[in-house]
């Protein structure tokens, strides 16, 4: 499926073309205040051309002008002056630090001077606007290769989110598949990149990726026992002779094997009252908890979520406020103030069904 493009330059809102054109005047009245990345970046998250600076096949591609000013002068500034756009103009844009002229270029001094004396005392700039033919492809070249090496530049643009692949990759999400498949947002799994591109998993790992996104405190409870159904086939009867259920080697008593080695409890809190309805089953806050869980250990573990919530915000039932029944409402009178840690339920079941009902 294709990322659509921007609209083109021509086709922008009134709003924005008058952004850009305020821009534009602000950059003119003082070019020594930019920088020549920043100019550029701005520009090219803004003006809507097709393909980002410096990806441009043919110069009529691209929205601006870029050129050198000759001079003699070590640079005391990135840029040297700035034209604003005009209806039968591309803005323009000369610069100080990069190009064939100057003290810093690799031509000849003289020619800097016979290009520089010819512009100012005789308006002829068939030197430098020759000179500038190669002047804009290279220094947009030279924008485009420093863009391409910063990741946040890489999200200017709705076509660009090159380092979003990279890093899918590297916590193998790389497939296009694998992107926007849960209420986890991609950049929240990218931004974890260090514990989940680990190889071994461990409490401490999934304590802080919740905490770090619920921004809550969180605890993990290990080896919580909790029964393990058996199958009616793997029960024991009187009436079965299977050698596999003899005393001592295959026999179980029951219908269910107490286990205390693939549970665990994420305790979370003391929240405000909130953060406590947020996290209640079936909201979208306990779906990302739920999300979290899945993407660092799987689905071999079974665990329960524990909210707690903080002293002071444990009230009675009062008519017309937000108090689910079973979930976050107690009868009868408190004997202590503190906090309230009696709502236990599996996310996993609780989604399961919350999923069924939609």
């Amino acid at each position: 499926m294709g990322t659509p493009h921007r609209p083109p330059a021509d086709s922008l809102s009134a709003s924005a073309g008058e952004s850009l054109r305020r821009f534009w005047r602000r950059v003119a009245d003082a070019p020594h205040a930019y920088d020549l990345y920043h100019l550029l970046r701005w520009f090219d998250a803004r003006a809507g051309g097709r393909v980002p600076l410096g990806r441009a096949t043919h110069p009529a591609d691209e929205p601006v002008r870029l050129g050198q000013q000759p001079s003699l002068a070590f640079a005391p500034s990135t840029l040297a002056c700035a034209t604003a756009p005009r209806a039968d103009a591309l803005p323009q844009v000369s610069i100080y630090s990069f190009g064939l002229f100057g003290p810093n270029g690799p031509l000849p001094l003289h020619l800097t001077e016979f290009a520089r004396d010819r512009a100012r005392n005789y308006d002829d700039r068939t030197l430098t606007a020759f000179a500038d033919v190669f002047h804009h492809r290279l220094i947009l070249l030279f924008y485009r290769v420093w863009a391409d090496a910063q990741p946040t530049v890489s999200l200017d643009r709705r076509e660009g989110a090159r380092f979003d692949n990279y890093l899918a990759s590297l916590v193998h999400l790389g497939l296009p598949a694998l992107r926007r498949r849960d209420e986890i947002p991609d950049h929240a799994k990218y931004f974890m990149a260090a514990h989940l591109v680990r190889q071994t998993r461990n409490p401490e790992g999934l304590r802080q990726i919740l905490r770090a996104y619920l921004g809550v405190p969180v605890e993990i409870v290990e080896h919580v026992p909790h029964w393990i159904p058996v199958g009616a086939r793997q029960r024991t009867t009187l009436r079965t002779h299977a050698n596999t259920q003899r005393l001592g080697a295959g026999a179980m008593l029951g219908i269910a094997a107490l286990d205390a080695h693939a549970k665990f409890e994420i305790r979370v809190g003391p929240l405000s009252r909130e953060a406590y309805l947020a996290l209640l089953p079936g909201t979208r806050r306990a779906r990302q908890l739920t999300d979290w869980v899945r993407q660092y250990i799987g689905l071999e573990w079974a665990w329960d979520l524990r909210l707690v919530l903080a002293a002071d915000q444990v009230t009675g039932n009062t008519l017309g406020r937000d108090q689910p029944l079973g979930w976050g409402s107690w009868l009868g009178t408190r004997t202590r103030r503190c906090a309230a840690d009696d709502l236990v339920y599996s996310p996993e079941t609780s989604t399961h069904r919350h999923a069924q009902a939609e």
